[in-house]
């Protein structure tokens, strides 16, 4: 199947196979809430506004942060003027396993605006649902899934998953053991097609062995860098004004090495 291209934006979109945040931390386990805040502090920087958590979770309530000030809604309808926000994470149905597009409320076009406009989108447990498509590209990405809900086999829950290099300069580290950090993988083919090339963490291997032939699987998939990974990477400009820089300071040492020869 040929990947339809995505939408032109200039934030950023994860996708997360993982129910960490809505599942595991509100239930109290300790790794799971530092992954929920290492999160955060990748998604909102230092930026002052809240993150909006869109999707509250039924069985164990609104999802907290220790680290930013968060505005839980059950859908979008009520969320406001979404640049009121530094991210926005869709938190899956009840917090675990699936997606929840539902949560969206009908404000496809304001969502995209606001990715268009700079902002970041996660969403939580992505399992190819097409609400998302508008968001994504594509269509039938659940066909290039694996794991729950995804047309593809592989485990359903595991643990097994690997920060990769760029997940760390995007501000991740390895997570505690959950007991199921992982429900879906992302084949990293398919999706590379739809501008999601920066993977965050490798899913379990099981999932490539089982379905070999698209690229690898991500766990932690995106189509832009994180906050934290914007602030460690020098914009062009910022590139070019070191190098102009370094090639004055060059310049100058060379003048002073040939002043050094001439006074000798």
């Amino acid at each position: 199947m040929m990947a339809a291209a995505a939408p032109a934006s200039a934030g950023t979109v994860i996708l997360e196979g993982s129910d960490a945040i809505g599942f595991h931390c509100p239930f109290g386990q300790t790794t799971a809430c530092d992954y929920r805040d290492q999160t955060w502090t990748a998604i909102g920087g230092s930026d002052s506004r809240p993150i909006l958590v869109a999707g509250l979770n039924v069985v164990n309530g609104p999802t907290g942060s220790g680290t930013h000030a968060v505005v839980n809604v059950n859908d979008l309808s009520t969320a406001g003027d979404l640049s009121d926000y530094v991210a926005i994470y869709f938190m899956a149905g009840f917090g675990c396993c699936d997606s929840n597009p539902g949560s969206i409320a009908g404000r496809q076009a304001d969502v995209t605006a606001y990715v268009n406009g700079g902002g970041t989108v996660e969403i939580g447990n992505y399992d190819g649902d097409a609400g998302w498509d508008f968001l994504t590209g594509g269509s039938g990405n659940g066909a290039f899934i694996a794991g729950v809900g995804g047309a593809l086999s592989g485990p359903s829950c595991t643990d097994e998953e690997a920060v990769t290099p760029t997940g760390i300069t995007n501000g991740f580290t390895q997570p505690g053991v959950v007991s199921c950090w992982t429900h879906q993988a992302y084949g990293k083919d398919h999706f590379a097609a739809l501008g999601f090339t920066i993977n965050f963490f490798d899913s379990d291997p099981e999932f490539a062995l089982e379905n070999p032939g698209y690229g690898g699987f991500s766990s932690l998939l995106s189509n832009g860098r994180t906050v934290t990974g914007d602030s460690a990477a020098p914009e062009p400009a910022s590139w070019a004004l070191m190098l102009i820089g370094f090639g004055g300071l060059g310049a100058a040492l060379r003048m002073q090495r040939r002043r050094a020869v001439a006074t000798a």
